[in-house]
Order: structure tokens, then C-alpha cells, then sequence
């Protein structure tokens, strides 16, 4: 069994996610996003996925951390968190957030979701997504930030134990 180990590197400061820069990931980011997404989910997405949803047309946001965020900490192509959505119509959804542990409780998260609906197109009229029941700090992000609860998908998610966990569906009106 391998054992993940933690990362030694200091963890950053509030200060630092205002100089974290949002930017659209690409192909060749495919294995450092596979990478935070397993230090981020129970069911991580793969390098292969990321790919696949890159060339499907969906767009990744990511925030990066400059040289300079924490000195000597962190490397300038460190991924702190990133976004894929997917456009339908008037709608995007959100497929995959994930956070960097050592970036987390931080406002990343956040901020990161803020920043991403500044830059959608004028005609982006609602925002949709689906997360775990039991993931309560994803919840009461996305509470905060307007999202109502608009239904549940019974055993959607796979859990670690074999059994399945519902998904509660939550949209956003722009």
C-alpha cells in the first residue's frame, strides 16, 4: 500500500491567495492536476481524464503560485486549486474543485469560484453542480456564496468502503 506523505513545505498565509493568478489550464498540466486531485479526493480524477475533459472542450481553471507567494516555499508552477467547468447553453456546470491541503482554510476555494463567475460571458445565466452529502466545508462554501440545494442523486459517489453516497444537486442564479 502506498503511503502519501505530507508535504514539508510551510503552509502559506492569507496574504499569500491574493497573489495566487487564475489561469486556464492546458494539456501539458494534465499530470500536475491529476497530482493535486489526488491529494484532494477519495476518487481523483486521472491525468488521463483531465485530458480528455481539456479536449472535450471543457475549460480548467487554475490558480498558480508565484515564485514569491511564500519565500521559498513554493514553486512557480505549483497548482493551488483548480476549477473544471463544462458550458450547456446558458448554464455551466461545475465538475471537479479541488485545493491543495496546504492551501486549504485559507479562502482559496473561494475565491477561486468568485473569480471564475467574474470572468463567465454576460449570457451564463445559472450555475449547477452536484457534491457529496457528507462534504460539509463544500456545502457551506457554496451556501455562502448563493447556492440552493435543488435535489439529490441517490448513490452517486463511491465510497472507499465499497457502499455508495448520495449527491445533492445545487444550482446558482447569476
Amino acid at each position: 500500500m502506498k503511503s502519501h506523505s505530507r508535504d514539508a513545505r510551510p503552509a502559506p498565509d492569507v496574504d499569500a491567495v491574493t497573489t495566487l493568478i487564475l489561469q486556464q489550464a492546458q494539456l501539458s498540466d494534465a499530470d500536475a492536476l491529476a497530482t493535486l486531485a489526488r491529494s484532494a479526493h477519495s476518487h481523483p480524477w486521472s491525468a488521463k481524464q483531465y485530458r480528455d475533459s481539456l479536449e472535450s472542450g471543457h475549460i480548467c481553471w487554475v490558480f498558480h503560485a508565484p515564485a514569491n507567494a511564500t519565500p521559498g516555499a513554493i514553486d512557480e508552477r505549483e497548482i493551488a486549486a483548480c476549477c473544471v467547468v463544462s458550458r450547456v447553453f446558458d448554464e455551466i456546470e461545475i465538475l471537479d474543485v479541488a485545493v491543495a491541503p496546504r492551501w486549504r482554510r485559507l479562502g482559496v476555494a473561494e475565491r477561486l469560484l468568485q473569480d471564475i463567475f467574474s470572468c463567465l460571458p454576460e449570457d451564463v445565466a445559472r450555475v449547477l453542480l452536484e457534491v457529496r452529502v457528507s462534504n460539509r466545508a463544500a456545502r457551506g462554501l457554496y451556501h455562502k456564496l448563493g447556492f440552493t440545494e435543488d435535489g439529490r442523486r441517490k448513490n452517486y459517489y463511491p465510497k472507499s468502503d465499497g457502499s455508495r453516497e448520495d449527491a445533492l444537486l445545487m444550482s446558482l442564479v447569476l
